[in-house]
Order: C-alpha cells, then sequence, then structure tokens
C-alpha cells in the first residue's frame, strides 16, 4: 500500500546532531533551528483516530471566529454564500495558508460548522500547536440560481459546476479580503461525500492552483481513475498531500478504494486512510482532524496515521452509504441510520403553542445542533404527516403510518443512487413526549411510504 513515507533522519536532525557537538569543538553555541526544521527534526507521526474530547469546547480556551460572507458569482449570475473561519489569534497583518472545505449533497455553507464541528476540530489542533494556523472558507458547493429542490439528489448535476465559481469568483474574492497567501504551496482543498467528490475532481484537475487535496467519503460524483491518473502524471507540480479516506461500513467506498488501487498501480504518492464506521459525521470530523494536522507541514515531517479499519474492495450492502449511528448528512431527512440497520434513539416533543392531543401536532427533535420538525395528523389509527430537517430545503410527506394507543410509527422511501432506501420510526408515546427509534434497511416499507411532497 503506498503512502507518505517517514524519512529516515531528517536533514534538520542531522544538523541537530552537529549543533550539539560543534560548541565542544569550536566554542560557539549551537543554531536554533528554523519552524520549519523543527517541525522536520520532529518527524511526528499521527495516531490512527482522533481522541475522544478532539470536538469538545475547552473552556477559557482561544477560539476561533466563524464569518457569513457574500459574494458576486458571475459564472451563477447571483450572490452567494460562504462560511469563513479565521484561526484564534487572528492578524489582518500576517498572511496565512487557506483551506477550501465543501461539505455534502443536501448541504450549504454552514454543514462544516453546524452538523460537523470543523472550527472547534481547528481550535483544538491549533491550541496544541498540531495544526499550522490556517483561514477556512465553507462554500456552497450548489452552484445554481434555481433554488434547491424539495428533493436534493435531482440537484446533483449543480455540483460539477461549482469548479468555475470556486477559480473564477470564490477564491478572488476570499484574497481580495483576507491575508491570505496566494500561491499553490499554501493553498488546500478538501470535503466530506458529494464535497469529496468534488474537492478530488477540481484538485487533481487544477494541481497548479492547489498543492493539498483531501477527499472524506467521496461520493459517486467522483471521476474514475483512468481520469485522475493521467492528470496526475502529466501536472508540473507534484501534490504535496493526497488524502483519501473512507469508513470501512460505507458503501460508497468502492469510489475511493478504485482511485486508492490505482494510484499504488503506478506507484503514486497518496494517503489511504480506512476509518471505522459509515458515511457520517465522526468520520468526516475525524478525517478532518487527522489530515489538517499535515496540511502546510514541510513534506515528509508528518507520517500519515496508519489505518483503524479494514476494507478489502468487496461490495458493502445496505442503506445509502452504510450510515453510522444518527450521525449522516441528512440527518432527519431519510438519510440517517446505524449500521446493518441498527436504531438511533430520538426523542421528540411536542412544541407547546400546538393546541393538539395524542400523536397529532408539531414535535421538535433536537438530533446534536440539527433540528427536525415533525408535523402529525391521525384519523383513527392511520397516521400521516411531513418530517423536515429545518437546516435543509424540503420536507417529506408520508401517508400510511400508524398510531395505536401509546404506539406510534411511519415510514418513508427515498431512492438514493439508485437504490430504495427504507427510513423507518417507531416510538412511544407519553405525554408531550415521543420516544422514537429510527432505522434504515434496503427496499421497500409495506406502509409508510413517502415521497417528497411534489412542487409546482
Amino acid at each position: 500500500m503506498k503512502r507518505f513515507t517517514k524519512p529516515g533522519r531528517p536533514f534538520a536532525a542531522r544538523c541537530l546532531l552537529w549543533g550539539a557537538l560543534a560548541p565542544m569543538a569550536i566554542g560557539i553555541l549551537p543554531m536554533v533551528p528554523s519552524t520549519a526544521e523543527a517541525s522536520a527534526q520532529a518527524a511526528v507521526t499521527l495516531p490512527n483516530h482522533a481522541p475522544a474530547d478532539f470536538i469538545q469546547v475547552r473552556p477559557g480556551a482561544p477560539k476561533g471566529n466563524l464569518e457569513t460572507v457574500t459574494y458576486y458569482s458571475k459564472s451563477v449570475g447571483i450572490d452567494r454564500k460562504a462560511v469563513v473561519y479565521t484561526p484564534p489569534g487572528y492578524d489582518p497583518n500576517r498572511k496565512y495558508p487557506v483551506l477550501y472545505l465543501m461539505h455534502g449533497i443536501g448541504g450549504n455553507e454552514t454543514h462544516w460548522t453546524t452538523l460537523c464541528a470543523a472550527n472547534k476540530v481547528l481550535d483544538n489542533l491549533i491550541a496544541d500547536k498540531k495544526a499550522v494556523p490556517m483561514i477556512v472558507v465553507m462554500p456552497n458547493g450548489r452552484a445554481s440560481a434555481e433554488p434547491p429542490s424539495s428533493n436534493f439528489m435531482a440537484d446533483f448535476n449543480y455540483y460539477a459546476p461549482f469548479e468555475t465559481d470556486l477559480l473564477q469568483d470564490l477564491i478572488p474574492f476570499i484574497e481580495s479580503r483576507y491575508p491570505v497567501k496566494t500561491d499553490r504551496e499554501h493553498r488546500a482543498l478538501a470535503g466530506l461525500s458529494m464535497g469529496g467528490g468534488q474537492a478530488l475532481n477540481f484538485g487533481i484537475n487544477n494541481i497548479d492552483k492547489f498543492a493539498w487535496v483531501g477527499g472524506f467519503s467521496s461520493a459517486p460524483n467522483l471521476q474514475p481513475p483512468t481520469v485522475h491518473i493521467p492528470k496526475i502524471q502529466q501536472a508540473n507540480h507534484k501534490l504535496n498531500l493526497l488524502w483519501i479516506g473512507c469508513g470501512d461500513k460505507d458503501n460508497l467506498i468502492t469510489g475511493s478504494w478504485n482511485l486508492h488501487q490505482a494510484l499504488v498501480k503506478e506507484n503514486l504518492d497518496h494517503v489511504w486512510y480506512v476509518d471505522t464506521g459509515g458515511h457520517e459525521v465522526m468520520v468526516w470530523n475525524n478525517n478532518l482532524y487527522l489530515m489538517a494536522q499535515m496540511l502546510f507541514q514541510p513534506v515528509g515531517s508528518v507520517t500519515p496515521p496508519p489505518s483503524i479499519g479494514s476494507y478489502n474492495g468487496e461490495p458493502i450492502t445496505g442503506g445509502f452509504g452504510g450510515m453510522g449511528a444518527g450521525r449522516g448528512i441528512g440527518a432527519g431527512r431519510g438519510m440517517v441510520a446505524g449500521p446493518g440497520g441498527a436504531g438511533t434513539e430520538l426523542t421528540a416533543r411536542r412544541e407547546k403553542s400546538a393546541a393538539s392531543s395524542g400523536a397529532a401536532g408539531k414535535w421538535l427533535i433536537q438530533e446534536g445542533e440539527n433540528q427536525i420538525e415533525l408535523n402529525l395528523e391521525t384519523d383513527g389509527s392511520r397516521l400521516t404527516g411531513t418530517i423536515q430537517n429545518r437546516q435543509m430545503p424540503g420536507a417529506i410527506a408520508f401517508r400510511e403510518g400508524r398510531a395505536e394507543g401509546n404506539q406510534v410509527s411511519f415510514s418513508y422511501v427515498r431512492q438514493v443512487n439508485g437504490q430504495d432506501v427504507t427510513i423507518s420510526w417507531t416510538g412511544t408515546l407519553s405525554g408531550d413526549e415521543i420516544k422514537f427509534k429510527r432505522t434504515v434497511g434496503g427496499g421497500l416499507s409495506p406502509a409508510g411510504r413517502g415521497a417528497a411532497p411534489k412542487t409546482d
């Protein structure tokens, strides 16, 4: 398996050895190594996974700042938004490297800091001096003047055109507004799921503009190795880092695996990191934690992590992405489940302003930083309604649920990447609370089949 390799003895280490002996020989003080040399002599080896508290807010610790900016996109023809992270101790008179960080399908510019925890990951890494202070730009990767569809998979074709917006509109805007270094050595591109495919596609298409490229759980928009390999081989520049990561329970791993295998065959340097988990937030936060420690460091000074999971190339079956326990990008939109159909437990609380009884009414579910809204109606034992994640456009309707006694159940089907994915909710009603278990499985449910409502 081809990886970036640990250098035998860095040049700075040899200098340091001579520096220790020289004072005795010629009576002078040893030189203090430069920052780059200090990093090189450390030869840091990354762990196979982030520590348990890596996204915990540390009381009293310096924090970076998040700013939502608006820029005009000539390529799309509208004003567009991005969220920009500036690191703790940000100095507008200092030049910083910049990471462009892409979200997944159905998401937007907020998702790396609401669904995921990019700012917390970087705050802690920078506080621990494990990552170079950097500016992180989180754009909206859906490049269209049309409003998002209620069926976000219908927006699939709007993600490839973002390459033009990124290169011609967003990057020039960021470089005019923030003190970022403008050479390729200090510009990185990474993303999750659909954004992982974008990052690998756009980064490899533009190696002259990005020296650091990474894809986490890259979606099927990832171009095949027959497209990527020649571009890497023929580029005038070499990537300092090509990171390919995925969870070992994610059925989207095949595309990443195929690219990894092709890179190995052609003896092209890259990092192949297999996490334990599915198509889920913890995998993405962990990949960011590990990759960020390699960004903008002297090449070879940080040894990549060993994989904690394993994968042998066999297809993985199950729901979309083999998603992990309640942490997938489509939380609340029928896009989340435990591996192999394991359930996620969630509590719905009735909105107090809703004048209703039994299961009928408006219910809110807080899942991490995401809020899911249920609007339920009953007709005898029949349950109908809609479910919506407020961070994502559109609602999903279901028409054949059941409300019998204190037991509530409904399900709906989403077609994702050609698969019919059934999301089932079963719960126990007690006053103004419903304790739900949410599961995902392949195939069609016999009842409660739902779909995104039709729009005119």
